[in-house]
Order: structure tokens, then sequence, then C-alpha cells
């Protein structure tokens, strides 16, 4: 009997102490520190945030959809197009409701909306929160785009991708502006040879015509290419609505060029210049059924042909003894000769005078020569200038020739190395076409070094060095086993045009197209490592301004060359 007293005295006491509790006010801008307490007396719920989105509806319209609100007496719908302002209401709906259908829209059009909840609060609510947590209104915003979500060019994805020949890889990615929109089911690629020439190439589901599905993009393989053409192409998405193909803007245009095979080509020298004839005849010859189309253009062969060569030491050492100017213009410095460990390079300008399809049937040069895979070409080539000579190869060590070619739609330099009766295609830069080599250093270390630089291409523009630039020189490199890049500034004490005579530097120096300019390079620094023991590499950066570009640099690894 006394338990039974003892446990309903508890219950009353807990009862009081939780009334006397509940009744304390909360002061202004306090929230209730007790609020199980409150709870108990009232159903108090955390203060709400609303949501709201938008998405095209099945069977027409825009469904726009939120989430319960606990104190909402009614929810209040209001849509504004364009920029998002002038909010017109267009529905009130009963607190139970949480998604409305808006059938009043147009396709290809940008619409808000806003969701207003009115809220109720009890009195409880007003006893537990203050009033900065008890807002009238709840609101939240959304957008929609009626139209199909935009198609777009993932050029850094394609980028990435090597292509193959007879195929240019596409890959396109779906995407709004920061809104909803109707979703693509499939797209169409148009293609044309020209900006202005755009066809459809293409239609289909995204499943049906992509080779691989990514998260929001996929890739289109245009097998119908040919290889080094350039290709422009778009990319529009569709949506299928009642039956009906719903388009998207298309995207911008893109230019592609397909990939080209590298070209193999070899060379045969025919005839050596005689007594009789200062002239050579070569033969280029694309070797490889795969090879491109390369195109000689007339305008080249006949104005923008270059030979750089460099004579034999016995020769040179003959024509130095005799004083002779055949290959030296600055023969009156024939001490500075005999003191060359090596003759310097030299550079020529040659023309073609005829060619011949079978080596016996030779016409001038009028107009472009096209040259098929697996065919020959026969070039006669003489000095630009009828008083320069050319040498018989077994009187020179080196013997370069080189012009522009056009290999499919590319512009590339054609090297002919006639020595070595060799053939090669290297890529043409924006920035010309250029040679740097070592033409004298000590083995090891020293404290200067030579280097020749030469125009190679006839249409290259003058390259300005400045003094400035001059005396500030890099050249880096690495020790063997060691990662640590090493760099050092060096100076052009002098320079020369021809590798012989030799003047201070002074000033800004001009290199013209098919010009040489040799420097001599110095630090005041520790030696000039150049082919020491383990060395890595020895890097040489040299600035300068070529045309209009004033950021023109080119570096070259020293260890390569001679």
């Amino acid at each position: 009997m006394m338990r039974r007293k003892i446990v309903i005295s508890g219950l009353l006491c807990l009862v009081c102490g939780t009334l006397l509790v509940s009744c304390r006010p909360a002061k202004q801008g306090e929230v209730s520190s007790d609020a199980f307490t409150a709870s108990m007396a009232a159903d108090v719920r955390p203060i709400d945030q609303m949501k709201v989105s938008a998405k095209m509806a099945q069977s027409a319209g825009i469904k726009i959809s939120w989430n319960r609100v606990s104190r909402a007496a009614a929810y209040v719908i209001y849509r504004s197009g364009g920029d998002g302002s002038g909010w017109e209401k267009i529905k009130e709906l009963t607190p139970d409701q949480t998604s409305y259908v808006d059938g009043d829209t147009a396709m290809g059009m940008d619409y808000h909306y806003k969701v207003e909840a009115a809220c109720e609060y009890s009195r409880t609510d007003r006893f537990a929160y203050s009033k900065e947590q008890m807002p009238q209104k709840l609101t939240a915003e959304c957008e929609i785009y009626t139209g199909v979500g935009g198609a777009f060019w993932d050029q850094k994805a394609m980028k990435a991708k090597q292509q193959k020949i007879g195929q240019i890889l596409l890959t396109y990615s779906f995407g709004g502006e920061g809104k909803e929109a109707v979703e693509p089911e499939g797209v169409e690629i148009y293609r044309g040879t020209s900006a202005g020439s755009m066809k459809l190439l293409e239609r289909g589901l995204v499943k049906d015509i992509s080779t691989q599905e990514f998260d929001f993009g996929t890739n289109y393989v245009d097998n119908s290419v040919e290889q080094g053409k350039s290709y422009y192409y778009q990319v529009r998405a569709y949506a299928l609505l009642n039956g009906k193909r719903v388009y998207g803007k298309r995207s911008d245009t893109m230019k592609v060029q397909a990939a080209e095979p590298e070209g193999v080509y070899s060379l045969r020298l025919v005839r050596e210049p005689d007594s009789y004839r200062s002239n050579i005849i070569v033969a280029l010859t694309s070797t490889k059924k795969e090879n491109g189309v390369l195109t000689l253009s007339s305008d080249i062969l006949t104005q923008k042909v270059t030979m750089m060569y460099r004579m034999s030491a016995d020769y040179y050492a003959q024509q130095a003894m005799a004083g002779s100017a055949v290959a030296v213009s600055t023969a009156g410095q024939s001490s500075d000769q005999k003191q060359a460990k090596k003759p310097p390079y030299q550079a020529m300008k040659l023309k073609a005078d005829r060619y011949s399809l079978d080596g016996r049937y030779f016409q001038s040069v009028t107009g472009d020569i096209v040259l098929d895979p697996q065919k020959t070409v026969y070039l006669e080539l003489s000095p630009e200038d009828a008083n320069e000579k050319l040498l018989s190869s077994a009187n020179l060590s080196v013997e370069e020739i080189s012009f522009q070619a056009r290999y499919n739609e590319g512009n590339h330099l054609m090297k002919l190395d006639v020595k070595g009766q060799k053939a090669s295609m290297e890529d043409l830069s924006a920035d010309g076409g250029y040679q740097m080599w070592t033409e004298s250093a000590a083995k090891g270390q020293g404290s200067t070094i030579r280097v020749g630089l030469l125009s190679r291409y006839r249409g290259n523009k003058t390259l300005m060095i400045s003094k400035d630039q001059l005396q500030s020189i890099t050249y880096s490199y690495q020790r063997k086993n060691d990662d640590q890049l090493l760099e050092m500034t060096l100076t052009a004490e002098k320079y020369s045009t021809d590798g012989v005579k030799w003047k201070n530097v002074s000033g800004d120096i001009s290199l013209k197209a098919c010009d040489i300019v040799y420097l001599q390079l110095a630090t005041q620094q520790d030696p000039i490592p150049y082919r020491q023991k383990g060395q890595r590499h020895g890097d040489l950066s040299l600035s300068g301004t070529y045309g209009s570009n004033t950021s023109w640099t080119l570096k070259t690894d020293l260890l390569k060359g001679e």
C-alpha cells in the first residue's frame, strides 16, 4: 500500500513540473530551452525548408513539384516568362497537394515558376519560437526551358583521342544552361566541306547511332571521310513528344581534318653537276600505297627552294689553301679559314627548271605537280643565281634541299637529303622552319660555344633578335641519374653571316628567309657543359620576334646535332 502511494506521488510531481516549465514564456528572440516540453504541449515541428522543381509532363505542359510544408494553409503558384520578372498568379492549391501541371505553355520558351506556402502557426508555435523563425510565407523558385536541351561538341575529349585513318570520331554532349529542359533522345549530325554547305549526315536515337555512351555525352564515328581532308560539322538534339520530333538549337560549326598517314618517301640522285652543267636531277618517289597526295606548287619550285650544304674537310682544305671563293664568299680571310676546324654550312637558293614523270621526257614547270602514292617525279634543280655553282656530292659532307609542299590539305616542309639519298616530310610551324646546330664547342666543358641558325623556308618572315635577347640566352641541361634541371645564361659575344668572318655584337640581328647566322656564345658563370660525361641533354632557348609575333622561341637540344 505504501509503495502505491509513492508511485502516485511521483507521477503527480512529474506532471506539475512539466506544466510549470511549459508555462514559462520565452523572452524576445529566445527559443524555448526545453524543446521536449514544448513538443508535449503541442505538435511542434522544425521550421521547414521549401524546394521546387519543374519538368515536362508526359501528356503536355509543365509539371511543377515541391515538398510538403507542415504549416502550409495553402500553396500559391506564380509564373513568369523571359527574365523572371512580372509574376502572374496561375493557381492556388490546398495544403495536401504538392504538384501542379501548367497546361498553358508553348514549346521553345523559358518559364520561371515560384511556389508560395502561406504558413499558419499555433499558439504553442508562438510560445516556442521567435518571430524571425515563423515566416508568414515560404517561397522557392525554379526555371525550365520547354525546348530540347542543347547539344554541343566536346572538342577537349576529341583531342584526347587519336583519330584513325578513314574515320573522324565526333564527341558531343548535352546540357541546358543551368535550367531544366526536355531531355534529348536523339541527335542529328550535319556535315559539309565548308561552313555554308551543311547537309544532314545522320539522324537517330542516341543509343542507335552512338558507338559508346558516357554520362552526358556520346560518340559518333564518321566512316565516309577522305584522309587529310577537312570537314565541317554541326549537331542538334531532339526529343519525341506526342509522336513528333522537337528540336533544340544547332551547335556551333566545328572544323575537323581527317587523319592522314605519315608520308613515306625515297630520294635518288640521278645526275650530278659537271664541268658543263651546274644542275642536278633528283627522283622523289612516294613509296607506300597508303601515302596521301603530295602537291608540289609551281610557285614554290620555281622561286622558293633552299639548299644547305657543307663542303667536305678535304675539299675545304684545298679551297682554303688555294684562296678560292667558290664556296666561301670571304675568300680573303684565308688565315681564319685555316684556323677553322671544319667548313661552315652554306645556303644557296635553287629553282626547279624542269620536271619529268618518267625520267625521260622533261618539261618546264608551269603548273602544280601532283605526286600520287607509289609514283615518282624527277626534278631538275639549278642555282637561282647564275654566278653560283653546284658542287659534286663527292665534295660535300652535307647536302640538303628543302621546300614547302602540300600533303593532302596540310602544308609541310619537304626535306631532301641528297648526300644520304633520303627524303622526309616535317610539319611546318606557323612560326617558320628553322634549324639550329653546334658549329664548334669544346667537348666536356668550355668557355664558349658556336652555333648556327638557318631560316630554312623561303616563305619565312624576318626573324629579329634584339640585343637584350642576345644577352640572355638560356642553356639548360641535366646530369646522368639526376632529375634536377640546371640552367645558365649565355651571352652572344660575336656573330657571323658565313662562319668565317666574325664581328662583335653591338645591336639587333635580323635573319631573313634562307639566311644563316652564326653566334659565338659565352658565359661569365661556370664553363658550358657540352657532351660532358653523363650529360643527358643541352637545350638552347633563343627568343626573338618573328614577323608580328613577339613571343617567338626556338628550343634545340644541341647534343642531338653534330
